[in-house]
C-alpha cells in the first residue's frame, strides 16, 4: 500500500466514477482502474462495487476512508519536514496570548531580524492553556501567558504587568466614572475573550457570577473588529487587558481601569523546565528581555498616568 493507491481510492470514493478521478487526477482510467484493483488484492476484499452508474464504496472502503485519510496526512508532515528541516536550528517558535506582538509592535520584529538575520521567528497566537500545552509537546520553545505559572513543569520570568480594563461607549453612563468595580458591571451587558482565556475565567467564574453579580453576557469573542462594533451599536461593555485594549485609541471609546485589590495580572515569558534550549532561542530570550524595557513596553502607557508593572505576587507556584 502507498501513498498513490490511497489517494486515488480517496478520490474515487468522492466522485464515484473512474473517469472523473481519472480527469482530477490527469492520469488514464486504466491507470485509476490498475491502482484500485491492485489496491484490493492487497486488501484482500473489494472495495468499490462497479455498476453502469459509476462505483459504490463497500463497507469496508467506508470503515477504511479515515484511515487512509490520516496517513495522506503523515504523508504530508513528512514530505513537509524534508524541505524545512534545513532551517529548523535557526527558527524559534513562540506562542503568546493574542494582542501580545502587536503590543510588541512590528519594529520588535524588525529589530530581532537586523540582529539576527539568520533566525526565523515563528509566532503563534494562542489561549493561555493553548499557549502552556504548546510548550509540552514540544511544538514551541517560548510561550507569553499570564500567571500563575506551574514552576513544577515551567520557568517563567516576568516580562510587563497588565492591569484589566473595561471598553464601553464614550457616551455609556458608566464611562462617567474614572475607575469601575465589579459591581458596576450588574445588570450590563458584557463581552470578552472567552472562557478559553484565563482572563474571562478569573472575571466570571471568580468575581462575578461566583460573587453573585447578574450580567448579560452578550457574546464571548477575542475578534477585535467584533468587539469594537458590539461596543458602538450595542452598548456592550468589553472586560480585557490594557496591552491590547488601548493599542487603538478612539475617541468615541472609554476606557477604564479596574478598582479592585487585584486588579491586573503579570505576563511571562515562559519555557519548559529542564530543558537545553538551542543558541536561537538563547539568543531570543535575551534580545525580548533587553528590548522590552529599552523600548518602554515594561510600563503600559494610559492617557495622562503611566501605571508601575510591579506585580501584587509573583503568579509562580
Amino acid at each position: 500500500m502507498n501513498q498513490k493507491q490511497l489517494q486515488y481510492f480517496l478520490d474515487c470514493c468522492e466522485t464515484k466514477n473512474m473517469q472523473k478521478t481519472a480527469d482530477r487526477l490527469f492520469v488514464s482510467r486504466q491507470g485509476v482502474s490498475k491502482m484500485i484493483r491492485d489496491l484490493e488484492t492487497e486488501l484482500g476484499t473489494p472495495l468499490f462495487h462497479r455498476s453502469q452508474k459509476g462505483l459504490e464504496p463497500t463497507d469496508f472502503a467506508f470503515s477504511l476512508i479515515p484511515h487512509a485519510r490520516n496517513l495522506l496526512d503523515e504523508y504530508a508532515c513528512i514530505t513537509g519536514m524534508n524541505t524545512l528541516a534545513g532551517q529548523k536550528q535557526n527558527v524559534v517558535t513562540l506562542y503568546a496570548l493574542d494582542h501580545v506582538l502587536e503590543y510588541l509592535s512590528a519594529d520588535f520584529l524588525r529589530d530581532f531580524r537586523k540582529a539576527f538575520p539568520h533566525t526565523i521567528l515563528s509566532t503563534v497566537e494562542s489561549t493561555d492553556t493553548g499557549a502552556l500545552n504548546g510548550l509540552l509537546a514540544q511544538e514551541a520553545d517560548f510561550a507569553i501567558t499570564t500567571g500563575p505559572i506551574d514552576s513544577t513543569r515551567f520557568t517563567a520570568g516576568p516580562l510587563f504587568y497588565s492591569r484589566f480594563c473595561f471598553r464601553m461607549a464614550a457616551d455609556h453612563p458608566l464611562a462617567r466614572k474614572e475607575k469601575l468595580t465589579y459591581q458596576d458591571l450588574a445588570g450590563q451587558k458584557i463581552i470578552s475573550k472567552g472562557r478559553a482565556y484565563r482572563c474571562f475565567r478569573t472575571h466570571m467564574d471568580e468575581k462575578i457570577l461566583g460573587a453573585g453579580i447578574a450580567v448579560d453576557i452578550f457574546a464571548e469573542t477575542s475578534d477585535e473588529t467584533i468587539a469594537l462594533d458590539l461596543i458602538r451599536k450595542e452598548g456592550v461593555i468589553s472586560i480585557g487587558y490594557d496591552y491590547m485594549d488601548l493599542l487603538h485609541p478612539a475617541p468615541d471609546i472609554a476606557v477604564r481601569p479596574l478598582d479592585a485589590s487585584e486588579s491586573g495580572s503579570e505576563l511571562y515569558l515562559v519555557t519548559l523546565k529542564n530543558t537545553l534550549p538551542r543558541k536561537s532561542a538563547r539568543q531570543f530570550r535575551q534580545f525580548l528581555l533587553d528590548w522590552i524595557p529599552a523600548h518602554g513596553k515594561d510600563q503600559i502607557a494610559w492617557p495622562g498616568a503611566q501605571y508601575s508593572t510591579v506585580s501584587p505576587s509573583s503568579g509562580i507556584s
